[in-house]
């Protein structure tokens, strides 16, 4: 008896297909996990002003190696943290992540206000839009984060 052998058959439509579904679900990747895969390094913790209300810094960023930048907030329970983001050309957006639990509900934003419920070094993730991180496009921004 001979051992049996198998051929792999493979059409190239049916590769076609593969390679669509596989770009397909890349393109729709959203760009916080590609930019939290990319953010290794630990956050820089924001100055506040004297009155340990208001921080404000500036930034920019050039796709495709520079796209995301992490803030460090510390928050109390009971406080109000507000986060406003002004950029240009507008392909900036932010994420806010409690302490070790996943981003706080909604899409990227340009404007939050939460009231943790927990003691904690709360995270700003400010990054570019993938599309933008793709074509190598560029971005300034600043970011204000008030506590009350």
């Amino acid at each position: 008896m001979s051992p049996l052998r198998f051929r792999t058959v493979v059409s190239p439509a049916i590769g076609l297909a593969a390679l669509l579904a596989f770009g397909a679900a890349h393109a729709v990747t959203p760009a916080h996990k590609v930019a939290k895969t990319a953010a290794a390094k630990a956050p820089d913790t924001l100055k506040f002003d004297k009155t340990d209300a208001v921080a404000k810094t500036r930034g920019s960023f050039k796709g495709p190696k520079n796209f995301s930048h992490d803030y460090a907030v510390p928050m109390k329970a009971g406080q109000t943290l507000e986060v406003m983001l002004t950029d240009k050309p507008g392909t900036t957006f932010t994420y806010i992540y409690r302490p070790g639990a996943p981003q706080v509900e909604g899409e990227g934003r340009k404007k939050w206000t939460i009231h943790p419920t927990v003691d904690g070094t709360y995270v700003v993730h400010v990054f570019l839009t993938k599309s933008a991180v793709v074509k190598g496009d560029s971005s300034t921004y600043e970011l204000t984060v008030t506590r009350k």
